[in-house]
């Protein structure tokens, strides 16, 4: 089970691998790029009066489970928190106001796209509830360091529980990296699939061998001419 809020921090938007992450010294950081909500987000969630980490607090005192994940969401409907608890396998999304710290509404996920079984699902909320990095306390070291979360989440990679931050530094640049959830140790981003790297290798001596092509042309041309 991969526990997330809805926009599941937007994968697609990810590009290449930047470095390691000033979250004292854990994590590796993957940059965004071309991601032209990202800067209205970070201006956005810069006007808030209450934090993620508030809303995460107030998602808890709820009391409709553990949290599992949490995001600010900027949209043509406003922005808003959107903080995920569950309790077994019921998933409760919360929008929670940005200024005020309210619950604005609390609806039930029903859209079970990760494909686990309930036993799957269980599994990792054990892990969930067993952490011993908490996702207030990952907010705090990252923040601690002059980034400002706006995003993060419980996900397994490869068999291991992390913590997946989304962070702004104070250039307003967006990105992402991971922890380990039981030690804090860096986990190096998201690993791509073996298909994954296949499709992607393809793709890149394709793309060698129509340039390759394309220069031969021209030379053939040249000398013609």
């Amino acid at each position: 089970m991969e526990t997330k809020p809805k926009s599941r921090f937007s994968r697609v938007m990810m590009a290449a691998l930047a470095g390691s992450v000033a979250l004292g010294g854990m994590g590796a950081t993957l940059a965004y790029a071309g991601n032209h909500d990202a800067s209205a987000k970070v201006q956005a969630l810069s006007t808030a009066k209450v934090t993620l980490a508030d809303a995460i607090r107030t998602a808890e005192a709820a009391g409709q489970g553990i949290v599992t994940g949490a995001e600010f969401d900027a949209t043509k409907d406003g922005t808003y928190f959107d903080v995920t608890t569950q309790n077994g396998t019921t998933e409760i999304d919360h929008r929670i106001d940005p200024m005020t710290g309210a619950i604005l509404a609390s609806t039930p996920n029903v859209e079970k796209d990760d494909g686990d079984s309930n036993a799957d699902e269980a599994q990792e909320l054990a892990a969930i509830q067993g952490a011993k990095v908490s996702l207030l306390q990952a907010i705090s070291t990252a923040e601690g360091q002059g980034a400002k979360v706006m995003g993060i989440e419980y996900e397994t990679e490869d068999g291991t529980l992390g913590i997946e931050l989304q962070t702004a530094d104070t250039s307003g640049a967006v990105s992402e990296s991971m922890v380990n959830a039981a030690t804090g140790a860096a986990i190096q981003g998201d690993q791509d699939s073996a298909d994954d790297k296949g499709d992607e290798a393809g793709e890149q001596q394709e793309a060698d061998e129509g340039n390759e092509a394309g220069e031969q042309q021209e030379a053939g041309e040249e000398n013609e001419g």
